[in-house]
């Protein structure tokens, strides 16, 4: 039972670095910006273009897709390699932009004149 809770959670993590990949990350852009030319002149390029630029709407074809392969494949020990790989990549992506994003402003309070600053850590 918690073999197959872990290999679900796995799955997930991987339909979530599959999007992301498609959708968002650096060394997928070439093909997103070939794609989105081509839907300048195609109905069908064009669709594929506006999936391939949105999260949310390429999410549902990759889990579809994860879904079929890990239906599949679920019992063999590439499946397995394969979505912790994946999901290892996305947790560690995650934790990076966590940690690279800048602290939140401090307020401070100056008394006598009770006027509220906000103030940034330039350091970042």
């Amino acid at each position: 039972m918690a073999h197959q809770i872990i290999l679900a959670l796995l799955t997930l993590g991987a339909v979530a670095r599959v999007t992301r990949l498609i959708a968002e990350d650096l060394i997928t852009a070439p093909l997103r910006g070939a794609v989105e030319r081509r839907g300048a002149t195609s109905a069908g390029w064009r669709w594929l273009s506006e999936l391939m630029h949105c999260q949310w709407c390429a999410s549902i074809w990759v889990a579809a897709g994860v879904g079929a392969a890990h239906w599949a494949w679920h019992g063999t020990t590439v499946f397995l390699y394969v979505v912790a790989a994946l999901t290892a990549s996305h947790v560690v992506a995650l934790a990076a932009s966590w940690l690279d994003s800048p602290p939140p402003p401090k307020h401070i309070m100056i008394d006598p004149l009770a006027v509220d600053m906000a103030v940034r850590d330039r350091r970042r």
